[in-house]
């Protein structure tokens, strides 16, 4: 009985064991099951309308002028007065420094004396020739007479009723005379050599004059344009030595705007400018309207510029603008067909937007950046591309997670 009872007891004990199991697994709660649904992100977006729209970038640079002048001194003098100051306005001719002009008028002085003394030599020597050809005539006859008088000597002398003396003198004088003809003769035919080295002197001493008078004019520098004075570099009283500067001044109606013009815009301003299609530059400075044309694009690139520098003539504005003022103005290039503005936050790197298909989901679109454009009060970029089809939405908010196939739900427009 106790043998049984010790077998009995253990398959009880499992028994009553798995009994409770089963009322126990019998008795759990239910869970439901759960159903993981996919996040959607919420985004802007607008509709893909490509068109025709001209590109606009924003530039910054400087004014500068083409037509600058630093005025120097012709001359050695002192400041006699300065009749302008910085930021005057000039018109042409006026008087900007007057120089002390007292050895000027006392050179001009020296060099009118010059010319006065080559003047008369000339006339000395137009006088002595005229002398000359009015005397030979009369020396050339003296001269048959000494000779006549020689031959009848001679013969008187063969005769023995003449002295050996009066032979002599005759002969004498004979000889004076054609010495006196030579003479005549050498000062006639050297007349036009001398006159051309007498009317060379006249010419240096009328050089030197002028030379004089315009050193005297130049101790009155005056301004080479309508322009307005930068600098005035010296005061009353000051010595000045030849090519010392004096003042800067700028001439008004060339001042311009010389700008880094982005690489690429290059091609379409290249192409502009050979189709002749203008190319201006507008903007606001100090509340007032700048405007501007390009006249040239810079001939060389400095290295790490990133583009090249264009230079534009400010044709509104010039009158207050002052030179080396920084500005930015905004240059309109022509219309480009197949382009479409969108925001910068549509943009992924340099090249990438993305389009969201009709299951809600992102497609990347590689897309060529043409430009800029001012648009409803923001800069905008032109974007072009031939997978951006018209009725597309494209992604206008910057998501840091946007990959392909990203789920996305448009809740407003851009």
């Amino acid at each position: 009985m106790n043998r049984l009872r010790r077998l009995i007891l253990p398959v009880l004990i499992i028994a009553v064991a798995i009994a409770v199991f089963m009322a126990l697994k019998a008795t759990k709660p239910h869970s439901k099951d759960v159903e993981i649904q996919e996040k959607s992100w919420p985004v802007a977006a607008i509709p893909v309308e490509t068109g025709e729209w001209p590109t606009n970038t924003l530039l910054y640079g400087v004014v500068d002028a083409l037509r600058y002048s630093v005025l120097t001194a012709a001359l050695t003098a002192d400041v006699k007065q300065v009749h302008v100051i910085e930021g005057s306005q000039v018109k042409t001719q006026d008087l900007l420094v007057e120089l002390d002009d007292q050895d000027a008028r006392l050179d001009l002085i020296q060099a009118q004396a010059d010319v006065t003394r080559a003047q008369a030599a000339i006339a000395v020597q137009e006088s002595r020739h005229q002398a000359d050809l009015e005397t030979l005539p009369n020396e050339r006859r003296l001269h048959k007479l000494v000779q006549a008088e020689v031959t009848r000597l001679l013969d008187l002398k063969r005769k023995q009723v003449s002295s050996q003396s009066a032979l002599d003198i005759a002969r004498q004088n004979a000889a004076r005379q054609s010495i006196s003809i030579a003479r005549i003769e050498e000062s006639i035919r050297t007349h036009e050599s001398k006159m051309l080295e007498l009317q060379a002197t006249l010419e240096r001493a009328r050089a030197a004059l002028e030379k004089s008078r315009l050193q005297l004019d130049r101790t009155k520098v005056r301004a080479p344009f309508d322009g307005r004075v930068v600098k005035v570099l010296v005061a009353q009283g000051h010595r000045v030595n030849v090519g010392a500067p004096l003042l800067d001044v700028f001439e008004n109606t060339s001042l311009m705007f010389r700008a880094m013009l982005p690489a690429i815009y290059v091609p379409q301003v290249r192409r502009a400018r050979v189709e002749e299609k203008p190319l201006v530059v507008a903007g606001k400075v100090d509340g007032k309207e700048v405007k501007g044309h390009l006249i040239s694009l810079g001939a060389e690139v400095r290295q790490g510029s990133g583009g090249v520098e264009a230079l534009f003539q400010i044709d509104s504005g010039w009158n207050w603008l002052q030179k080396g003022r920084v500005m930015q103005l905004r240059l309109t290039l022509p219309q480009q067909a197949g382009v479409m503005p969108v925001p910068f936050e549509a943009l992924y790197g340099s090249d990438k937007v993305y389009v969201i298909d009709e299951q809600q989901r992102l497609r990347p679109v590689l897309v060529e950046r043409v430009g800029e454009i001012w648009l409803n009060g923001k800069n905008q970029v032109l974007i072009r591309s031939p997978q951006l089809k018209s009725g597309q939405q494209l992604l206008v908010t910057q998501l840091p997670n946007a990959v392909e196939s990203l789920l996305v739900e448009v809740v407003a427009g851009g």
